[in-house]
Order: structure tokens, then sequence, then C-alpha cells
């Protein structure tokens, strides 16, 4: 089974002089500062004020929340719920509505007094109802939010232990971490990443497709991190390659591993900010097939298998234009747009020909913030992304089409800075011969409690 997800665990953002951003369990970046000045990694946060105000909509209990933030734990609970219905095209027209709770928990260690430059990370996550995604005929989810945790299915899941982090700055520059990890949102974008609870709904606008083969949602794993300055980050991990978001990760060890080696980098063109993500996935000790083999028949089908598979992907944002100053620093990691204006994003991959069925994949869009002067905090987008098939066997049966193409669209309303409503469409061309392209409306309603 191929697992969509994305190729690269990035835990950290570039530092600043002062500070640092660290990537919490939300998936979003946070500023924090130095491990050597041991006031905590997370910064501090307010929970409560009016409610049109107010970050999270249960308020701060009275200002429980923000002691317990004080004391160094930090909570988020997300409820995201998506309507989806395939209007015309794909295997069937039908209707779905399913969602997910997500729970990311830090412990800062630093905050704590327990161990300076120390944060611990739990993330829980359940999911009830169900999706769309297999009446589209799309390989790749046209709902990302359903999609994952893994499950048989669409099976609702009551609870899943799917994060399970230590994090350790060991310098000011440099760190490590080990346990349970989600690759999914590490290869950042500031126009086109999350988790699919923001931003773009579809898949194929979060990560590079050459990635399934060999990227879990969830795997134990271990890394480490280096920032040499301000602008730019590396990373590199290794992790199990098939997904353990519903067990503890042990059985995976021994049916192969992947590699994954990050460079991410910031800057400034024209004075507008921009960035862009590099990296290389190898994977070995697994059970690949080669498609590129002969097929044997010695008494019984034998399918050739290779150990071995890459994969390499890049990722470019830009803005093109800025309402207001455009200094402060972006964080292209937490899967929304940090300045009102607009820009374009790209992202692209290519794959080991033996093992990957996918030649190459190309993704590329426009986005923005605050168009409309009378709603600054709305968000937009627009993207087109294509999937290549090698030619092999089944591209040159009548089974499966040798390209995939996507469309979508979306338009989020912010309802108050705890929740958003996002009305998407998107055209689905799937690579299964003899199925229309699909034609999905979805409604996604996200809210932080």
């Amino acid at each position: 089974m191929l697992n969509p997800t994305l190729p690269t665990l990035l835990l950290l953002a570039a530092p600043g002089l002062a500070q640092e951003n660290v990537l919490d369990s939300t998936g979003s970046s946070t500023q924090t500062q130095q491990p050597s000045q041991r006031q905590g990694l997370l910064p501090l946060r307010k929970h409560g004020g009016p409610l049109d105000e107010r970050p999270f909509l249960s308020g701060d209990w009275g200002g429980q929340r923000d002691q317990l933030t004080e004391a160094g734990i930090r909570f988020d609970l997300i409820w995201t719920q998506v309507l989806q219905s395939v209007a015309s095209g794909g295997i069937q027209e039908a209707s779905a509505y399913g969602g997910k709770l997500d729970i990311p928990i830090n412990f800062d260690l630093d905050r704590m007094g327990i161990l300076p430059g120390a944060l611990f990370t739990l993330r829980t996550e359940s999911k009830h109802g169900s999706s769309v995604n297999r009446d589209t005929g799309a390989l790749l989810a046209a709902n990302d939010v359903h999609f994952f945790p893994l499950t048989d299915g669409e099976e609702d899941l009551l609870l899943a232990i799917t994060e399970f982090r230590y994090t350790q700055f060991l310098s000011e520059r440099l760190g490590l971490f080990l346990g349970k990890i989600i690759t999914l949102g590490g290869d950042v974008n500031e126009f086109a990443g999350g988790r699919g609870d923001t931003q773009f709904l579809s898949h194929s606008f979060l990560a590079s497709s050459v990635t399934a083969l060999m990227n879990p949602y969830s795997a134990p794993g271990a890394g480490i991190f280096w920032m040499p300055n301000e602008d730019l980050t590396v990373t590199s991990s290794i992790y199990t390659s098939n997904d353990a978001s519903t067990s503890s990760g042990f059985d995976e060890l021994n049916e192969g591993l992947t590699w994954s080696t990050a460079v991410r980098n910031q800057y400034h063109l024209n004075a507008l900010p921009g960035g862009m993500n590099l990296a290389f996935q190898y994977a070995f000790g697994g059970d690949f097939t080669d498609i590129q083999g002969q097929f044997v028949d010695a008494g019984e089908f034998a399918v050739p298998k290779n150990s071995e598979s890459w994969n390499a992907f890049w990722n470019i944002w830009q803005y093109l234009s800025v309402d207001g100053p455009a200094e402060k620093r972006v964080d292209a990691s937490n899967g929304r747009m940090d300045l009102r204006g607009t820009g374009f994003f790209a992202r692209a991959g290519l794959a080991d020909r033996d093992t990957n069925p996918i030649e190459w994949s190309l993704s590329l869009g426009f986005a923005g913030r605050g168009l409309d002067l009378a709603r600054p905090d709305d968000t937009f987008g627009f993207g087109y992304a294509r999937t290549q098939l090698r030619e092999n066997f089944l591209t040159d049966s009548s089974l499966v089409d040798d390209t995939g193409q996507r469309w979508e669209g979306y338009y989020s309303f912010a309802l108050t800075p705890a929740a958003d409503l996002t009305l998407s469409a998107q055209i689905i061309d799937p690579l299964r011969e003899g199925v229309e392209a699909a034609t999905v409306f979805g409604v996604r309603l996200r809210s932080s409690f």
C-alpha cells in the first residue's frame, strides 16, 4: 500500500539572533528562547480575551490554562470537520462527512527546570465518519484530514498515539530528536503546506507524490538538526519505511528504513520573503517491486524485488506582494500565511526508475491573504498538480493512464482567530483508465479549543 506522506521531518526552523523557532506538536513553528538561557523553549502565550479575539474558543479556563503554560505544559485541541461531495465523475457520485480530533501536548522540560534545552511532545489523534477519498478513483487523497492517521478502510479511530518525541538541544545551533515521529508537514511551504486542516485540502499540494512509496505518516525514528545561521536549517533523520500510526512501530523495525536529509533556506528577493526546501530520501532493507525487472514463471509467478529505493524533491515559495512591512520573519512551517499579500509556490520530485512507478511529480499555484480589505485574515489558493508514471507493463496496458492531474481552489473565511471555514473545489483526473475526472466540492471547519 502506498503511504502518501511527507518526505522529511523538520523539527526546527531557522533561528533568530536572540531567539530560535521550534516546531511544536501542532506543526507550528514558535519562537523560543535559546536553550542556554534556560527560560523555556516554548514561549508563554495567553488563551483568554473576547470571543472574537481569543486564539482558543474555550479561553483560559479562569487563568488555569495560562498557569499551565507558565509551568511548562502546553496543549492544543484542534477539531477539523470536512463535508465533501463527488458531484460528477470518479468511481461514484457520493457525499461524506468526517472529522479528526488532534490533541498535541508539549512538556517544556527546560521551563520546568528538569533538563535544559529539552522538550517532550505527545500527540494523540482520533477520527470519525468517512470521506470521498475512495469515491474519486484517485490514489492520492482528496481529503488529507481524514486520510491520516492510516487505518484499515474508512473505519473510525477512537485513539492513536501518533507522536511520542523527545527533542534535545546540544548547543544553540545543534540538537537531536528521537521517538515516534510524524513526517507530515515536513516539506514546509508558506503557501502549500500544513496537514490538510489549513490551506489546501488535497494531498497533491502538501507533498510530492514521489515520496508515497517509502514515507510513513507516523514511525519510530531519530535524527539530528543543525542551524549554521538564521536562514539555513539542515535536518537528517532515519525512521521505519512502514507506517506505525496505530502501533508502537517496533514490529516495523525489520521491514526497512528510510533515511531522509533536507536543507531549508529562507531569503528576501527584492525585499520580499521567499524560501526553498531541498531533500533526498534513501530507503534500504525493504521489499520493493522491481518494475524494470523481468517477471519469471518458474512453476509459479515470481515478482522481481529490490531492497532499495530513493527519491528527491524540491519546493519553492515566494511572496509577490506584501501589505505592510515585509521584514517580519516568515514561519513557513505553520501551515498558514504569516503576511497579508500574494505569492506563488512550486513543488517537484523525481524517483528511482527501478522501484518507483512515479517518474516525476509537479505542483504549482498562487495564493494569498487579505484579498478583501474588509476581511484581512481570509486566505485563498489555487493550484495545479501533475503526476507522471514511467512506462511499464501497467501503463502499457489498458488498466492505468500514464498521467494524473488535479486542480484545487479554496477560499478560507476567518470566523475568529480560533476558527475558520473553508470552501474547496477540486477537479481530479485519476490514473485509472476509464474513470472520468471527478468534480469534488467541499466545506472544512477547523476549530481550536
